[in-house]
């Protein structure tokens, strides 16, 4: 049905044969997020069987069409939610965005995410951003950095 075009009906018919996840990879390559995600709400439920499963690889898919679309922040936000911070540091930090790099940055657990505390860092630095660049060191633990950071920017009574 799917090669007919007739999209809908190949996913009723996954949904029954209980191959939910075809028919959300019909939907995602279509592009239709919304009906992928109301797939999974209806249909897909996680380990305990009380929640849905939402899989992240939707909202991923949706964070590529949105920033290939040029929805810089449609896109980033997606990817916060789908748990890929790297990506959407990457795009806040290409749009000179930092309050948003921030929020990130302060929601990021130390222990896991120090890659992107870092690259949180080098954004703030980059643009100037000293009081910024200060606290994603300081999260980091990182006192030679910090220490780089002071000379760098000449904020002597701090170093």
């Amino acid at each position: 049905m799917a090669y007919q075009g007739k999209f809908k009906e190949a996913c009723t018919n996954y949904v029954k044969a209980n191959m939910i996840d075809k028919a959300v990879d019909i939907y995602t390559s279509l592009k239709k997020f919304a009906e992928a995600k109301e797939l999974i709400r209806k249909h897909g439920k996680n380990r305990q069987g009380d929640q849905p499963y939402l899989n992240p690889q939707i909202l991923i898919k949706q964070a590529e069409f949105e920033r290939d679309s040029g929805n810089w922040k449609e896109a980033a936000d997606l990817y916060v939610q789908a748990g890929k911070h790297k990506e959407a540091i990457e795009i806040y930090g290409k749009q000179e965005n930092l309050d948003q790099i921030m929020e990130i940055c302060k929601n990021l657990d130390k222990q896991k995410h120090t890659p992107d505390i870092e690259l949180c860092a080098l954004y703030f630095k980059k643009a100037g951003h000293h009081t910024f660049a200060k606290q994603a060191f300081l999260r980091l633990g990182d006192i030679k950095g910090l220490m780089k950071l002071h000379v760098d920017c000449q904020k002597w009574d701090e170093a």
